[in-house]
Formats: C-alpha cells, structure tokens, sequence
C-alpha cells in the first residue's frame, strides 16, 4: 500500500501538469485506461491467465464505481491543492471504517465495533475539516463537494475489490477489467462533454506515465485489499496525503498553514489509531471460501 500510495501521487502530479495543459479530466481517464489495458494484457499474457471471470457482475460494479470515483478525483486534482485533492480522496478509509462498524453492528452485538475505532475516525473527520478550511469559500465549495463523494465511492469499490480478492480473482484481471471500463467511460464521457484535446508529442511521454504508475499503483492497492485487513490497507493510504503535500510544495510550489498540517498529522494519527483496533469481520462473499482459481496461485505469497 506504501508502494501504491506513492505511485499515485506521482501520478497525480502529472495530471495536474496535463490539466494545467487543458487536458479535460474525462480524457485522462481514457488515456489512463488504455495505457492500463495494454500493460495489463501484456503481463496477463506473460503470466498465462485468461480475461474470462465467472463473476462478471461483481467486475462491472467494482469497475463502474471505480470510475466514477476517479472521473471525481482527477478534477479536483485541477482547481484543488495537490495535498488538498488526495486528502479527500484518502478520506475513504474513513467511509470505509463507518462501513465496517455498521454491518458488524447490523450483525448483532457481540460483533459491534469498539468505541475506539467510532473515536479514531470522529478524529480523522475533524482532520479533513482542518485541511479543508482553507477551501471554503475560495470558490472551491464544488470542487470540495465532489471530491467527498469520488471518496465515497472510492470506499465502496475498495470493498468490492476485498470481496474479489476473497472470491479468487487474480490481481491482474481485476485491474485489467477496470481499465477497460476506465477507458469505455472516459472515452464516452470525453465526447460527450469536454471533447478532445490535441495530443501534443512532448505531452506523450505524461500520458503514458499515466497509465504506467497507475497500473502499478493499482495493483499495489489491489493486493492489499485483497490479501491483507480491510482497515490495516485503507489507512496505510494514508501515506498518500503526505507524498502528495510534499510533491505539491517542491513542484508547484503549493504552501499549507498550522492549521492544515495540524490536520495531515491529525489524520494520519487517527488511521495509525483505528490500525490498532481490532476489526469486525467483514461477511465473505458467495463460495469465496470454497473456490479459488488456479492462476490466482500465481501471485500468493510462500509460507511463511
């Protein structure tokens, strides 16, 4: 997840240069996704497993969510403060967190969340608040609003690339779906509002960064979820909000005040804080337990 975090920060420093370039968020969500389709086809070919999934269903909602959440994302990352931007995308593990307690308390009482982890995300909240002041009436408020809600559908997709990861799914076919649906709805939604822009040669070699640190950082992330604990991974995200304040203040020369490093540090305090907590176990999905498949076994870690 620390490998990942900092792959799509960089990342994200690059499509905030390429936006500032007027390159339309859509658009980069195509090219994100094509560049990500051809990588992934590659290494899935190298690796000898197929694109063919029995559960078709749960790739095409983990993929359209996906995207959405990332159509959000990359416009904040244009009108917002690279620090700011992946701060409200790295606020998902808090939603995911509030996801977790709630169907352990829809479960009954003996599996209730402990108050501590109600407390651990009431602190990272007031986190986000402290960075987002600035914000406020800047004529950001839009750009704010929508990046909380790309973060809430981040959260739900996290969850569904768990249950992908439980049921069998390998790594590189859960990526690889979604950047088909990545490049699908960009490339509709591109020429349906904002339109192309001109692929100029020097901006070729951003583009296909793009696509590069995104595949990486996808699988990063993929493999954490899918593997690890649901709330050890989403905080470990963390990371992100710091690599992004640093490259935003040494390239484009952003600036943050007591109150918003108050809040970095406030937030990831309280992912470290909700780590520590034991986790509700989240419901398995159906005949994860009974069936994995035979290329999955590829990318397992040996025993240990």
């Amino acid at each position: 997840m620390l490998a990942g975090s900092l792959a799509f920060s960089v990342m994200g420093a690059t499509i905030k240069l390429l936006m500032a370039s007027d390159y339309g968020a859509f658009e980069l969500v195509f090219w994100r996704g094509l560049c990500g389709i051809a990588l992934m086809a590659a290494f899935m070919r190298g690796y000898g497993i197929s694109p063919a999934s029995g559960r078709f269903g749960m790739h095409a909602s983990r993929s359209v969510l996906g995207t959405l959440a990332m159509f959000g994302w990359f416009y904040t990352l244009g009108p917002l403060p690279l620090g700011t931007a992946f701060t409200l995308n790295y606020s998902s593990p808090l939603f995911i967190a509030i996801a977790v307690a709630a169907a352990a308390w829809w479960r009954g009482s003996r599996q209730r969340a402990p108050v501590r982890l109600y407390l651990a995300v009431a602190a990272g909240f007031v986190g986000v608040l402290m960075i987002l002041k600035p914000s406020i009436g800047q004529g950001q408020e839009i750009a704010v609003l929508i990046g909380l809600a790309a973060a809430v559908l981040t959260a739900v997709a996290y969850l569904q690339v768990r249950f992908l990861g439980r049921a069998g799914e390998p790594e590189w076919r859960t990526v690889f779906w979604f950047s088909v649906v990545n490049c699908a709805l960009g490339a509709l939604a591109a020429t349906a509002f904002d339109g192309w822009h001109p692929v100029a040669l020097r901006d070729v070699p951003a583009l296909l960064a793009i696509g590069a640190l995104a595949a990486i950082g996808q699988l990063c992330m993929t493999r954490a979820f899918g593997r690890g604990r649901t709330l050890l991974a989403a905080n470990l995200q963390y990371s992100g909000v710091v690599f992004a304040t640093i490259i935003g203040w040494l390239a484009f020369g952003e600036s943050h005040d007591m109150i918003e490093l108050a809040g970095i540090v406030l937030i990831v305090a309280s992912g470290i804080a909700a780590t520590l907590v034991p986790q509700p176990a989240l419901p398995e999905p159906p005949a994860a337990a009974s069936r994995r498949e035979p290329e999955s076994d590829l990318l397992e870690e040996p025993p240990r």
